[in-house]
């Protein structure tokens, strides 16, 4: 994203939010190294990683469980990848189940 007209030429970030995506990456790599994550090294050498990833089926967004950076972490049983997601799929699965014939109307 191009940094806000009129910016200092020191300015690294759009904003605050991708300051501190950036901040928390960089913190969750750091652990990684110093506690010998063999996952990081790989992606860091370039060779395919370990991490498990799961499969959003409401968005198909990817994520990794296991010892996967705690910015990119959920539960091994997760099966959305964010409470939007969770709650657009109970929604939908809500309108299947109101709209479809029940057995009260035989």
């Amino acid at each position: 994203m191009e940094l806000p007209p009129g910016s200092r030429r020191t300015r690294r970030f759009c904003s605050a939010r991708c300051r501190t995506r950036c901040w928390r990456e960089l913190r969750a790599r750091r652990a990684q190294i110093e506690s010998g994550g063999e996952a990081l090294r790989a992606v860091v050498e370039g060779r395919p990683h370990p991490w498990p990833r799961h499969h959003c089926p409401e968005c198909g967004a990817r994520w990794h469980y296991g010892d996967a950076p705690a910015w990119n972490h959920k539960r091994a049983d997760a099966a959305y990848c964010s409470p939007r997601c969770r709650t657009r799929a109970w929604r939908k699965r809500r309108t299947v189940q109101q709209a479809s014939p029940g057995d009260a109307s035989e």
